[in-house]
């Protein structure tokens, strides 16, 4: 899977290259930052997402990533083995939704590292969204559920973790068309590419 062309910023934001999606018989999407033969299409234009064009972005100081990366690591190493998801794969998630701020909470109401919605975070049994390790727990299980619903299609269990489970059923078993979505699936893939390399 290449995707060279897809940088996160420190607090996670995506900007992207082009990106290009290739779908298998089965309807398992491949990504690549260029069209690597001619079933490749076009799936993202590359550019800045257009709400940060012109405004401040608000990101954590390097080091404050960095510290909460440290701090987070081995909390996703644990509730990821333990669970039998891949601890690339949950860094990947919590880099992207919050940055690896255990305090982040979204417009939206989503909360901790890996910003679980309050509904999810009751499913799972979180009392405290900010305590790191039961956000991390709740989120590695929620994730693990996913992509057992999935079959182990990473891309349609990110997919339903950042737009809904109903989302994508909505939409035949494939990626929403929503921009964030199509934004967040290849990011997240991206930088777990990175963190299997590192």
């Amino acid at each position: 899977m290449l995707l060279g062309g897809l940088l996160l910023s420190p607090a996670g934001a995506a900007t992207v290259g082009n990106v290009f999606v290739s779908y298998s018989a089965d309807g398992v999407p491949s990504y690549a930052s260029q069209r690597l033969d001619p079933s490749y299409r076009l799936f993202i234009r590359g550019e800045t997402p257009p709400e940060s064009r012109g405004k401040p972005v608000r990101k954590p100081a390097g080091e404050s990533q960095a510290a909460g990366q440290r701090e987070l690591t081995p909390l996703i190493e644990h509730y990821a083995r333990l669970h039998d998801v891949t601890p690339q794969l949950v860094a990947a998630v919590v880099r992207v939704e919050s940055g690896f701020n255990a305090r982040a909470v979204s417009p939206k109401g989503a909360a901790g590292a890996m910003q679980l919605m309050p509904a999810t975070a009751a499913r799972y049994g979180v009392t405290n969204p900010d305590d790191p390790a039961q956000n991390i727990d709740a989120g590695v299980r929620h994730l693990k559920d996913l992509l057992t619903q999935h079959r182990g299609n990473v891309a349609l269990a990110l997919a339903a973790y950042n737009a809904g489970q109903g989302a994508v059923a909505r939409h035949g078993g494939r990626i929403p068309p929503y921009r964030e979505t199509m934004l967040y699936v290849p990011a997240v893939l991206a930088a777990a590419a990175r963190g299997a390399r590192q």
